[in-house]
């Protein structure tokens, strides 16, 4: 009759067996490893989504600007119908998310720049007379000459806004643009008989 091996014989056998055994190992690390893949697939997409629509703005803003200084004197009418333009440019994204500012800014040696005329889409118009609300680089025209500004902000919230929240602060990021253009058959653009030659 064979003897039976001890309890302590028997434990490092057990324990090898069980190093040895590599069944559902495949499952163990998919789970360890699905979180991380979902993080880097929604992650990605995000920020995919979020350059589109920062190209878009971009765009937006470079348009809208280039249909401003094509013209030496502008209409209440023209300007809602270039404003109204976006909407096609930011296609297929919506532009009632889109804060837009158009303003001829003019340039003095004397004073700087100050606004002649603004006019805005889902924003609050500059205050004509006043230093505009953003810093304009120096050199992009001489003194008394001016430029035509766009500005276009969208707020882009995520699907996954309450996780940005929780990572940045805010479930929603703002994509701004600024654009410079000078006026092209005249050195002013007029709007609305608003102007500051």
């Amino acid at each position: 009759m064979r003897a039976k091996p001890s309890r302590a014989a028997a434990r490092p056998r057990s324990l090898l067996s069980l190093l040895r055994d590599r069944r559902a190992v495949a499952a163990v690390e998919f789970a360890l490893l699905l979180p991380l893949m979902l993080t880097l697939f929604i992650g990605g997409n995000e920020i995919s989504t979020a350059l589109a629509i920062y190209r878009k703005v971009g765009h937006t803003g470079s348009t809208l600007g280039d249909l401003v200084a094509q013209v030496s004197t502008l209409t209440a009418a023209d300007m809602t119908d270039i404003l109204a333009a976006s909407s096609s440019v930011m296609t297929p994204y919506s532009a009632s998310k889109a804060k837009m500012v158009i303003s001829a800014v003019k340039y003095t040696t004397a004073s700087g720049y100050k606004v002649c005329w603004s006019a805005a889409q889902n924003d609050s118009v500059w205050t004509s007379g006043s230093s505009p609300p953003i810093t304009l680089p120096t050199g992009l025209v001489s003194d008394g000459e001016e430029v035509i500004v766009t500005r276009v902000q969208y707020s882009y919230t995520s699907p996954f806004s309450t996780i940005m929240a929780d990572i940045w602060g805010s479930g929603a990021i703002t994509l701004s643009d600024l654009s410079y253009f000078r006026p092209r058959i005249s050195t002013t653009v007029v709007y609305a008989g608003a102007d500051c030659s």
